[in-house]
């Protein structure tokens, strides 16, 4: 078997960028349906922060996607008979629409970074001690990608990626991201107490406030699962885009074409991992009515006591069926046995 050429690799990454965006492309669609839906006819308040994060990042992913299209056929198509064809092509690292294609590509990662960021923020109940540390790393992420893009932009022709000056800028951006995708996911478990922790039951109630990755006095949903669902959510949805930027990043080290179909497959999978939070507990979790309380005891300090609840939209009307079907049906199975 031949070994895997650069050429070989963007093929196959475009495979594997437009499967993942297309898995991508329904989620969003779900997501807005989360934001937008009405409990019985009135529309409850909107997250618009959330929001503007989910439209930027589909139109960053979109944007990006084209360009890899582009790209694809300017090699392949255009310049497939030039000198070099299409490696040469791809290993132009100045070439306009890859430096362009670079820049949105960091724009993505620093958008969903800080998402994930502001989500640490309220699971950990507004704590800002908490944020420092990945802030620092997405502020060492913002520098160093303008740095790749400024790089890329100079390079001579010919030059390699993985030899030249703008390679210690690329490590610098995969370790950073990657370490602050490793924190935001790890620190809410340790939060809710991993070593000394109780978790608390609190009766439901209807949810009656339009809490979105916030606090709501009127939502208080209880869970009795070993490591609350709010935790289950974040900790599945960053893994996606985790796991991608750890394999990309390895595969970089390792000088290793196969780092560019990993990086394909990073761009949808930003986007993925925030989709899938939201419907995830917008039309899983949240009509549940499932809320988190926590209390906290630490072994140096006080017991603290915190809720923290992600919530998109009013569940009235998706629990509405789940919460009446069962009952319809044992009234009427009630009523034929007394009729036998």
């Amino acid at each position: 078997m031949p070994s895997l050429t650069l050429p070989m690799a963007e093929l196959a990454g475009i495979v594997v960028h437009s499967t993942l965006f297309g898995i991508y492309c329904i989620l969003f669609i779900g997501s807005l349906y989360v934001f937008f839906a009405k409990a019985n006819g009135v529309r409850r308040p909107i997250n618009r922060f959330l929001l503007f994060v989910d439209i930027t990042l589909f139109l960053l992913i979109v944007i990006h996607w084209i360009l890899q299209i582009d790209r694809l056929f300017e090699a392949f198509i255009y310049k497939a008979r030039e000198p070099g064809g299409p490696a040469a092509y791809y290993k132009a690292a100045r070439e306009v629409k890859f430096v362009v294609k670079t820049a949105f590509y960091v724009a993505q990662m620093f958008v969903g970074d800080t998402t994930m960021i502001y989500r640490l923020y309220i699971v950990w109940g507004g704590d800002w001690r908490i944020i420092v540390l990945p802030t620092i790393t997405t502020t060492a992420l913002t520098i160093a990608g303008i740095n790749v893009v400024v790089s890329f932009a100079r390079q001579a022709p010919g030059v390699d990626i993985f030899t030249s000056a703008s390679g210690h800028w690329i490590v610098t951006v995969f370790a950073t991201t990657l370490f602050t995708n490793i924190l935001v996911t790890c620190a809410p478990a340790f939060d809710y107490g991993l070593f000394d922790h109780d978790v608390d039951d609190i009766d439901n109630q209807q949810l009656s406030s339009p809490g979105v990755f916030g606090p709501s006095a009127d939502d208080l949903m209880t869970t009795t699962d070993a490591v609350p669902p709010v935790i289950q959510i974040v900790v599945e949805s960053a893994l996606i885009y985790t796991v991608c930027l750890l394999i990309t990043h390895v595969s970089y080290l390792a000088k290793a074409p196969f780092q560019f179909i990993a990086l394909d497959a990073t761009s949808p999978a930003i986007g993925i991992a925030f989709a899938l939070l939201v419907v995830r507990v917008g039309l899983g979790r949240g009509a549940e009515n499932i809320t988190t309380a926590h209390t906290t005891g630490r072994r140096d300090g006080p017991t603290r006591t915190g809720r923290s609840i992600i919530r998109f939209a009013p569940v009235s009307e998706m629990s509405m069926g789940l919460s009446t079907l069962p009952a319809v049906d044992l009234e009427a199975s009630k009523d034929f046995d007394e009729r036998q």
